[in-house]
C-alpha cells in the first residue's frame, strides 16, 4: 500500500500583488491571475517609471564611486536621453529634466556611508511547511548604509503631481525592511507640479518600525496569504467594490460595472491586452 505524497502549494507575491487582493478579490484576478494591463499606459507611471530608470543608472555610477567629472559627465548623457524621450506630453520633458538636475546638484554630495544596492531584486522564503511555501518578492530602489552607525536603510523613489506624504505603515515599506533586514526607510520625493513650492521640490521623509512591528505585519502577511491561496485555489475572487482610492476609480471599474459576462469581455478587449505579468525582478 502506498501512500499518496503532499504536493506542497508555493505562492509567490509582491507588496502590488498583496495589496490589490487587500483591496478587491476581483482586482487581484484581473491584475495578477489574468494579467491585463492597458493598452495604452497610465501616463503618470511612464513618468514615474523614466524617473526612476534615470536615478537607478546615477546611484550605480555612485557605488562604483565614479570621480565627480565622471559623475558629471554621466549626468549630461541621461540630460540628453532625457530630452530625446518621446513618451512625454505636455512639455513635461523640460520640467522634469530641470527636477533631475536639482536633485544631481544637491544630492551629489549626500552622506550616505555606502550605497549597498540599487534596484537589486530580492525574493525570500515568508512562511513554509511541509503544506505551503511562501515567498515574498520585491526591488527595493536603493539600499544603503547610513553614516554614524546607524544601520542599513531601505529607499523608495516617488514622484508626485501633488504634495501628499505616504503612510508608512504599508506593504511595501514594511515588508522592504523585513526582507532587507533593516528599521529605517526613507521616501525621497520628486515633486513635478509646474508650480511647486522650493521646499516641495525634492525632499524626503524617513521612518523607522520596531522588530516587533515588523514582526506584527509578517503574522499578518502570512494570514493573508493563506486567504490568497484559498482563492486562487477555488477560483472564486469576491468584488469588494471599494472601487475609489486617490489615485482615482480602479481601471477595472467599466469592466465589473457592465451587466453580464459578455459584455465584460466587450469592454475588457477594448480596454486591455493580456500581458506578461507583473514581476518584481
Amino acid at each position: 500500500m502506498t501512500r499518496n505524497k503532499i504536493q506542497r502549494k508555493t505562492l509567490i507575491l509582491n507588496s502590488h500583488s498583496l495589496s490589490y487582493f487587500q483591496r478587491c478579490e476581483q482586482l487581484y484576478k484581473y491584475q495578477c491571475i489574468d494579467n491585463y494591463e492597458r493598452i495604452e499606459p497610465y501616463y503618470p507611471f511612464t513618468k514615474g517609471a523614466y524617473v526612476s530608470r534615470i536615478l537607478e543608472i546615477w546611484y550605480k555610477a555612485k557605488k562604483l564611486r565614479y570621480s565627480v567629472t565622471k559623475l558629471e559627465n554621466l549626468e549630461f548623457k541621461l540630460f540628453k536621453a532625457l530630452h530625446r524621450f518621446k513618451g512625454f506630453k505636455n512639455g513635461d520633458g523640460l520640467l522634469i529634466s530641470s527636477r533631475i538636475q536639482l536633485y544631481f546638484e544637491k544630492y551629489r554630495h549626500e552622506r550616505f556611508k555606502k550605497i549597498i544596492a540599487t534596484e537589486s531584486g530580492f525574493s525570500k522564503v515568508l512562511y513554509e511547511d511541509k503544506y505551503v511555501l511562501f515567498i515574498y518578492e520585491g526591488k527595493p530602489d536603493l539600499v544603503v548604509e547610513l553614516p554614524d552607525n546607524m544601520g542599513l536603510a531601505v529607499i523608495d523613489h516617488k514622484t508626485e503631481t501633488m504634495k501628499s506624504n505616504i503612510y508608512h505603515f504599508n506593504n511595501q515599506a514594511m515588508g522592504y525592511l523585513w526582507a532587507v533586514g533593516c528599521n529605517t526607510g526613507l521616501y525621497n520625493y520628486i515633486g513635478l507640479q509646474k508650480d511647486a513650492k522650493d521646499g516641495d521640490v525634492l525632499r524626503r521623509e524617513a521612518f523607522t518600525f520596531t522588530s516587533t512591528q515588523i514582526e506584527q505585519w509578517k503574522q499578518d502577511t502570512i494570514s493573508w496569504y493563506y486567504r490568497i491561496l484559498s482563492s486562487t485555489t477555488n477560483n472564486k475572487y469576491i468584488r469588494s467594490w471599494n472601487c475609489d482610492s486617490k489615485y482615482g476609480h480602479c481601471q477595472f471599474t467599466d469592466v465589473c460595472e457592465q451587466p453580464n459576462e459578455r459584455v465584460k469581455l466587450i469592454q475588457i478587449n477594448k480596454t486591455f491586452k493580456t500581458g506578461k505579468g507583473y514581476k518584481s525582478w
